[in-house]
């Protein structure tokens, strides 16, 4: 049986947490309640320390980060670091441990401590590019956790597969011409960010699969296994980390494609298959988006049922 860690920290309720917001409090609220009443044979949960700034450096312009942290309010004010990606007095808290959590589990792992590792954060990460935060992301908590890998493990065949709905256009900004890190994202298109057509290519590290409207939970299975898992079979990557994020949920409000609950569980097993295989299991897995609270809930749970299998 697979050991999973959970990271979470009560701090990410504390983000924007009186906003009106797709990106609310309530998203990961009450996952530590749902995931004990599911007694899972193999959890450990964990709460995550706050990261060094110096670890935020290697995927982020060092004045960018500085002028960032300094941007966070200490009062009841909430800020905008861009039209989408408002903080709070919380903020700054919550932004350092989920980037945290992606160091802490990736210890773990390696340290043996676990096999694989979920990280219910917020805020999410994959569209803060090298110098800008935005799409509620303030900075890129994947792509830290990548370099971490890289700068402290020397890994050099690391694979990030993105299943969010939206395009991850921070984490391909930051790694579109690194050899050592290929990603893959499925998401609908044209929908914001605007980025991830299929003539991103990087230097042939970068693996975009644009999803009309509509979608249905067959085609994109199919899509899935032929454009991502077979790609990896070709990669054999040493160390697999997911951006989970589920609002390709057919109840999403800010999206339209027709994924179940189901779904995630059977993406997050085809996913395991390979780490298994080429990884020796490890994977770290991040949250990112989700914006029903009742399906983000359910696909969460799924999740983790994969990562346990």
């Amino acid at each position: 049986m697979t050991v999973t860690k959970i990271f979470y920290h009560t701090d990410f309720e504390n983000h924007i947490p009186t906003l009106n917001n797709p990106e609310c409090a309530n998203r990961t609220k009450n996952i530590m309640g749902l995931i004990q009443k599911e007694n899972f044979p193999n959890i450990a949960i964990e709460e995550p320390e706050k990261i060094k700034k110096e670890l935020i450096y290697a995927a982020h312009d060092k004045d960018f980060v500085d002028a960032t942290i300094n941007k966070f309010p200490e009062n009841d004010e909430i800020y905008y670091l861009d039209q989408e990606t408002p903080v709070s007095s919380g903020s700054k808290d919550a932004t350092l441990r989920a980037a945290g959590a992606g160091i802490d589990a990736i210890n773990s792992i390696i340290d043996g401590k676990s096999k694989n590792a979920f990280c219910i954060v917020r805020p999410p990460g994959h569209h803060a590019c090298i110098n800008k935060s935005m799409g509620f992301c303030v900075f890129n908590n994947v792509a830290i956790a990548a370099y971490y890998l890289i700068n402290k493990y020397d890994y050099s065949n690391i694979a990030i597969v993105d299943f969010d709905v939206h395009h991850g256009n921070g984490t391909q900004d930051i790694f579109y011409n690194n050899k050592n890190v290929t990603y893959y994202s499925t998401h609908q298109y044209p929908l914001y960010p605007g980025t991830g057509d299929v003539d991103e290519v990087g230097c042939g590290n970068i693996f975009n699969i644009p999803l009309v409207s509509g979608t249905s939970s067959a085609s994109y299975q199919k899509i899935f296994q032929e454009k991502i898992i077979e790609q990896l079979e070709i990669q054999q990557p040493d160390f697999l980390i997911i951006s989970a994020g589920f609002d390709a949920h057919k109840d999403d409000p800010l999206a339209n494609i027709n994924l179940s609950n189901e779904d995630f569980v059977i993406l997050t097993k085809k996913l395991k298959i390979i780490a298994d295989k080429y990884c020796n299991g490890k994977i770290l897995s991040m949250l990112e988006g989700g914006y029903d609270i009742s399906a983000l809930e359910n696909a969460m749970i799924g999740h983790i049922s994969g990562l346990q299998e």
